[in-house]
C-alpha cells in the first residue's frame, strides 16, 4: 500500500512538472511578441514545476529503497544517466537564461526587452532539449520492467 502511494505521488508529479513544461513554452509564445504578462506566467509555471520535480524525485528515490531496488538495475542505472544529462543541460543553457530573465522581468521591461528575453534561441533549444530528455526518461519509467534481463 505504501508502495503504492509513493508511486503515485512520484508519477503524478513528474508528469505534472512535465506538463508545466510544455505550458511553460506555449506561455512563452506571446512573449516573443512582447507580452509581459504570459513571460511572468511562464517563468511562475517553471519554478513551480520546479518544486514538483523535486518531490517527484525523493518519490522515486523512497521507491527505490521500499521497493527493493539494486542500484545497478539496468533501467536505474540508464534513469541515472538520462537524469544526469537533463542536469547538465538545465545548468549549462536554461538556468543562466532563467535567473537573468527573471531578475529583469521583476522590474518594468519594455515589450522589446520581453521579446529578447522570450526569443533566446540557445535557452530554447536548452529547454527543447531538457522537455525530450524528461520525456525519454517518462518513457523509460512505464516500460521497465521489459529493460530489466535478469527479471
Amino acid at each position: 500500500m505504501l508502495y503504492g502511494i509513493v508511486l503515485g505521488i512520484h508519477t503524478c508529479t513528474l508528469c505534472a512538472a512535465l506538463l508545466l513544461f510544455a505550458v511553460n513554452e506555449l506561455l512563452l509564445i506571446p512573449a516573443r511578441r512582447g507580452q509581459r504578462g504570459p513571460a511572468r506566467m511562464a517563468f511562475f509555471a517553471s519554478r513551480f514545476a520546479g518544486l514538483l520535480i523535486t518531490a517527484g524525485v525523493l518519490a522515486g528515490i523512497v521507491l527505490v529503497f521500499i521497493g527493493g531496488w539494486s542500484l545497478l538495475t539496468p533501467w536505474l542505472v540508464l534513469s541515472f544517466a538520462l537524469i544526469a544529462a537533463l542536469m547538465a543541460v538545465e545548468h549549462k543553457f536554461v538556468r543562466p537564461w532563467a535567473t537573468q530573465a527573471q531578475a529583469a522581468l521583476r522590474g518594468v521591461v519594455s515589450a522589446v526587452e520581453v521579446k529578447a528575453i522570450a526569443s533566446d534561441k540557445r535557452a530554447l533549444a536548452g529547454r527543447m532539449a531538457m522537455i525530450t530528455l524528461f520525456a525519454l526518461i517518462v518513457a523509460l519509467m512505464t516500460t521497465k520492467p521489459e529493460l530489466n534481463p535478469f527479471a
